[in-house]
């Protein structure tokens, strides 16, 4: 039985806040369908749980496998000139939640 919806509900923004519906939505595409356009929408997204590690979820995927990137999409000019060297699967997504707001 998947942890995710007991994970989310502990979960809170930076400021404490519960999860927003948008943010729940935005976690649940990227683990339905982790890609490109997913995890750009859904990587900066700050996962706070009961220890206040503020973490985004690119960093909390680091922090449960330190072989991911560490580095995003190259820009010039303000446009996107490069893609994700690698996507997160849903499963190690899966796992950086539960890291995160635990």
């Amino acid at each position: 039985m998947s942890q995710l919806p007991v994970d989310l509900s502990l979960g809170t923004s930076l400021l404490g806040n519960p999860l927003s519906a948008d943010v729940r939505d935005r976690l649940a595409a990227v683990i339905a369908r982790p890609d490109n356009e997913t995890w750009e929408d859904a990587h900066g997204i700050i996962l706070n749980g009961s220890v206040g590690l503020g973490l985004t979820l690119w960093q909390a995927v680091l922090a449960v496998d330190p072989s991911f990137p560490k580095r995003g999409p190259s820009y010039t000019h303000g446009h996107v000139t490069g893609q994700w060297e690698r996507i997160p699967s849903a499963d190690l997504i899966r796992q950086a939640i539960n890291y995160a707001t635990r």
